[in-house]
């Protein structure tokens, strides 16, 4: 009868305590696009990050905008979103509108030569992600997917295990994500019909492992299938292939495979695990804020040893904040500074080939579970039809 003995050390991370970074010149100063949740969040974190100032924001009109300024001690505010990025005091320009105007803003931030990072995901389609890629390489322009999970002290040290194959090549990894969806509340972003669903609101954090868990190789085949509520995909299972070309030279473990489970129908455990030859490692829940990541060495069947690195969040000074663990920001933000002040023009703890790569395996995901993007069968077309009215309307802002 096999048994599971687990020896665990304990590994605390004193550096990932702190939001703060040695010293620095000038702050960078940040233009935040938007005045919603998400922008509030983030500049929250920017007001307690060393190196770091919300200079100016701006929304869809003036009363709003200099409402949130005033709540967030931001120097300047504007009615409107071209005017927020011809500030001259801005040095890089934070996208937080809703999905649907992501590509839209970027692309003017970016032909105006600022310095951008786009709330996750970059844009709607791999179509749209490419386009901005390719325009921010031909101006010589900063851009970042706002992937703030890869800037965790967590995944720092997951990715240095990996390529230290502390447990083995990885044979595959496998995470899940879900969030119980307002079913009162269908005005709410997560039901439009082009930028709404599971996939497009937490797919890519599943999504971006893969490079993780298999450095260098390439999605070569997803697999996907789920349901859909009011037009949008509601529950999706779904598996990526990920070819190591010629890293499965003599080697029996083959390609890389990623398994993800999504679901708006419930508040799921949030585990990833990615499985070595010779063990695991786990970062438990919840993933895409990660604080704790274990490190099983197999020793038998069924028998491993444990070691156990903690990796605190920030010191948080607000304790209330729109979505869970948005403190965790500061490591982005930190990573944006010293891509700027080092003259990148990309973030090494998500570089563009990356997001090139998660938009493509979140289209396919999207397109296997939902078809074309406005999905015409539905059991509540009135409902169908109010939201696309809705989408209509946004679009025509």
């Amino acid at each position: 009868m096999a048994f599971s003995r687990s020896a665990a050390r304990l590994v605390s991370s004193p550096a990932a305590r702190s939001a703060l970074g040695g010293p620095t010149s000038d702050p960078v100063r940040w233009g935040i696009l938007s005045a919603g949740r998400i922008a509030s969040d983030y500049v929250k974190a920017i007001n307690v990050t060393e190196g770091a100032s919300a200079a100016a924001v701006a929304a869809r009109s003036a009363s709003k905008a200099a409402a949130f300024a005033s709540a967030h001690s931001i120097p300047a505010s504007h009615g409107s979103y071209p005017e927020l990025i011809g500030n001259p005091n801005v040095d890089v320009v934070y996208v937080g509108t809703i999905l649907d105007h992501h590509a839209e803003w970027a692309r003017e931030s970016l032909l105006a030569g600022k310095p951008t990072v786009v709330e996750k995901p970059l844009t709607l389609t791999y179509q749209d992600t490419r386009e901005l890629v390719d325009l921010a390489r031909e101006r010589n322009v900063f851009l970042m997917e706002g992937m703030w999970t890869r800037c965790f002290p967590a995944v720092r040290k997951l990715r240095q295990l990996i390529a230290a194959s502390d447990v083995g090549p990885i044979v595959y990894a496998q995470a899940d994500f879900g969030w119980a969806f307002p079913e009162s509340s269908p005005d709410d972003r997560i039901w439009l019909p082009n930028s709404g669903g599971v996939t497009l609101d937490i797919g890519m954090y599943i999504a971006q492992l893969g490079r993780v868990a298999f450095p260098g190789a390439r999605a070569s085949d997803v697999r996907a299938t789920g349901t859909v509520k009011n037009g949008v995909d509601y529950t999706v299972m779904a598996t990526v292939s990920y070819d190591r070309g010629h890293q499965k030279e003599g080697s029996s473990v083959g390609d890389g495979m990623l398994q993800l489970a999504l679901t708006g129908a419930a508040n799921t455990e949030e585990r990833c695990v990615l499985q070595g030859t010779r063990g695991r490692i786990v970062l438990d829940g919840p993933f895409h804020v990660p604080q704790r990541l274990r490190v099983l060495h197999d020793q038998g069947r069924g028998i491993s040893d444990e070691v156990v690195y903690d990796f605190p969040l920030p010191d948080d000074p607000y304790g209330e904040w729109n979505y869970p663990g948005s403190i965790g920001f500061v490591h982005q933000i930190q990573e944006v500074g010293r891509a700027l002040r080092e003259g990148k023009k990309e973030c090494e703890a998500f570089p563009l080939e990356d997001s090139l790569e998660v938009a493509h395996v979140v289209d396919e995901i999207v397109h296997q579970v939902r078809g074309e993007r406005d999905v015409a069968s539905t059991d509540d077309g009135e409902w169908l039809e109010a939201q696309r009215r809705k989408q209509a309307s946004i679009d025509a802002r």
